[in-house]
């Protein structure tokens, strides 16, 4: 479709999915596509230029979409009626920024911080009404943050560690960590969160597993082999069923979360990177990134890559 698929959501505000585009290396031409849900066919084209966004996050109550532009180390506040953008969000130079997830309820955004080098990870607590950062938290998050995972009843984060192999619980009231617990795999890299279960759902891409975990107890229920590279994971609106992106095994995996039961590989593209589901539908979709050339050559051919899947229930 595009080079440089990353993340994707799906809004009713635009009846459209968007999805992110860095564009072609070096051509500072990165774009937001928003794609027909019917057809896959481009209805509109947001132009971002330099300002590439890989993660995607969405106010569809005021028809806001934030993107994670990493190598800027900021957030973009697009205003998806207008297709402009309207506010770069910043805290400090050369954030690494991983992932958002929007609190439509409270106008909030929570961004991970991945620390590298010197830089210590964090999580931002943004202010989308003013557009501006409200806070930092930096306590209890070491160990390389990755994915976040919201629970509004409890006031509280669920964050991926990828170097320790574990799960960090966040009290957004006391702004840090109160409790850390194995992932139940290696290479944590995203999670979701289920309030009807109360349970955790987390991809170990080292492990190429789902664990499934009991948040109260930060207890595992059971490991699922998905398949090489497990990525993201994104539950259904009654959290019946969990879709897994196995970026190296090229599938996505559906889960039966109550039955905790693998029911199907799917097989998608070259490289599944994220999965967004229409919750009006149940229709979920598939962001499929391309093979990637070494830097200082010609692009790889790929036509199962840079493609967008869709998976009707």
């Amino acid at each position: 479709m595009a080079p440089g698929l990353y993340e994707l959501v799906v809004s009713a505000t635009t009846d459209l999915l968007h999805v992110a585009s860095t564009g072609e290396r070096g051509a500072n031409n990165a774009k937001v596509f928003g794609l027909d849900l019917r057809t896959l066919e481009v209805r509109s084209s947001i132009d971002l230029g330099t300002d590439a966004v890989f993660g995607l996050g969405l106010n569809d109550r005021t028809g806001t979409l934030f993107g994670t532009d990493t190598r800027g180390g900021r957030l973009l506040a697009i205003d998806l009626r207008s297709g402009t953008v309207k506010a770069r969000i910043a805290e400090g130079e050369g954030a690494h920024i991983r992932q958002v997830v929007v609190d439509e309820a409270r106008n909030r955004a929570f961004v991970s911080i991945y620390g590298h080098q010197d830089k210590p990870s964090a999580i931002w607590v943004v202010d989308t009404a003013a557009n501006a950062v409200s806070g930092v938290i930096r306590q209890g998050l070491e160990g390389g943050i990755t994915g976040l995972a919201f629970d509004p009843a409890g006031e509280r984060l669920f964050a991926t560690a990828l170097s320790s192999n574990e799960i960090v619980e966040v009290s957004l009231a006391n702004q840090g960590a109160v409790r850390r617990f194995a992932s139940g795999g290696e290479g944590p890299i995203n999670i979701a969160f289920s309030p009807a279960g109360g349970r955790l759902f987390c991809t170990n891409q080292k492990s190429g597993q789902l664990a499934v975990l009991e948040a109260a107890s930060g207890q595992v229920v059971q490991r699922l082999d998905t398949g090489a590279g497990a990525l993201g994971v994104t539950l259904s609106r009654d959290g019946a069923l969990a879709y897994v992106a196995n970026r190296g095994a090229g599938t996505v995996s559906v889960v039966d979360t109550r039955a905790l039961a693998v029911t199907a590989n799917l097989r998608t593209g070259t490289h599944p990177n994220t999965v967004a589901i229409d919750h009006r539908s149940g229709v979920a979709y598939v962001s499929n990134k391309a093979r990637m050339a070494p830097r200082g050559q010609p692009p790889v051919a790929d036509p199962e890559g840079d493609t967008v899947t869709m998976i009707r229930p």
